[in-house]
């Protein structure tokens, strides 16, 4: 009879080829919001993106199949409740559906579907908050540090994948809620929009009736700036008061994929400025790099440092009093913390060395004084009298 941790397994190469994905799909979450902060090349983000849409896809199928195997057995919701059946569909299809699919889909409509497109991505950002759950696959490796005595404790696993998850989801949660929180709305580009506006119209305002004669700032010292000033870089066009175009930046060509694709008034001065939303997303990036760099931390510190003293306080007294309940040549003590000995794991460690292994010594001497040819491995009630 199979266990319940393999109703849910493909074959070992199978899984084998998942945990390499797992992994290099971390490494892909990592450049792509690199790629945003550094403002990469266009083509380079769109290769990113179709490669995110692949692992998506192929994660969504690998749900799908361990859904269907483990509804074979006919324990489809036992694989979504206590094997975290969940954390594989949230880092999968909605991913697919919600973040990659629709940005794959911009690329190859191009111009044709940009602006619905781009109101459709804006709106669903946030959902990209969610691509950091994917760090919670890493818990399905925590078996590889779980070695207790030369024997794989379920129970550690378990647990430590239980508050890796609680962890992980719970930073999740907090960044998604930061997004609707305007106090730390970090990376929204309508508030960005309106900060460069402000500071913009600042400046060209009082170019508005200006004499250079009398020492008022000139439309040539406002050029100036904007070229010269680094806060100003994600200025793409500029409109003077005629219409004529007046400034282009020189990485307009890139800029232009992240621009808001219309002129924005600077106030009544009769200016028009064209601006990108790039910086906007790289504070957002870095948000989630953050993030994504803490779950690393914590899922490492619970898998290096806490699964080794779970395994002694808790895993190992059980594996070894189970042992010893199980084969009746099997007499190894427990070792009992002396810094924890009023807890119930130690005062059950206790009661089993001084009477239950007292007990089991004395029938065994008891039978070998009768002769036994076979020692049971259970007791009887004639071995108790």
């Amino acid at each position: 009879m199979n266990r319940r941790s393999d109703w849910d397994h493909f074959p070992k190469a199978i899984e084998y080829f998942i945990m390499v994905a797992i992994v290099l799909v971390i490494v892909l979450i990592i450049v792509e919001e690199l790629a945003i902060i550094y403002h990469w090349e266009h083509r380079w983000i769109e290769y990113l993106l179709i490669t995110a849409f692949c692992f998506d896809l192929l994660f969504s199928i690998e749900f799908a199949g361990r859904g269907i195997i483990s509804a074979r057995h006919g324990h489809f919701w036992y694989y979504i409740r206590a094997q975290r059946g969940w954390v594989d569909f949230l880092t999968s299809i909605p991913l697919l559906l919600l973040v990659s699919g629709p940005a794959v889909l911009l690329i190859f409509l191009g111009d044709a579907g940009e602006g619905a497109f781009m109101t459709y991505l804006t709106i669903l950002k946030t959902a990209k908050a969610i691509r950091v759950t994917r760090i919670l696959r890493l818990v399905r490796v925590i078996k590889l540090f779980g070695k207790i005595q030369n024997t794989e404790s379920m129970m550690t696993n378990r647990q430590v994948g239980i508050i890796a998850t609680m962890m992980v989801v719970s930073l999740v949660v907090a960044l998604m809620i930061s997004q609707f929180i305007s106090v730390i709305h970090v990376g929204d580009r309508l508030q960005y929009q309106q900060w460069k506006l402000d500071a913009l119209t600042a400046v060209f305002s009082e170019l508005k009736d200006a004499d250079s004669a009398d020492g008022s700032p000139t439309e040539a010292w406002a050029l100036k700036l904007v070229k010269e000033s680094p806060a100003y870089k994600d200025l793409i066009r500029l409109k003077d008061p005629r219409g004529e175009v007046i400034y282009l930046n020189d990485n307009h060509l890139e800029l232009d994929y992240t621009s808001f694709h219309k002129f924005f008034p600077l106030g009544d001065s009769g200016y028009e400025v064209e601006i990108s939303y790039h910086r906007a997303d790289a504070e957002h990036s870095k948000l989630n790099l953050f993030v994504l760099f803490a779950v690393l931390t914590l899922v490492g510190a619970l898998m290096l440092l806490y699964t080794p003293i779970f395994a002694k306080q808790v895993a190992d007294p059980i594996f070894i009093m189970d042992k010893g309940l199980r084969q009746w040549d099997y007499n190894l003590e427990v070792m009992v913390d002396k810094d924890h000995s009023h807890e119930e794991i130690s005062e059950l460690a206790r009661v089993y060395n001084e009477r239950w292994l007292t007990i089991k010594n004395q029938i065994r001497s008891y039978r070998k004084d009768r002769n036994a040819d076979q020692e049971k491995s259970s007791l009887s009630m004639d071995d108790i009298l």
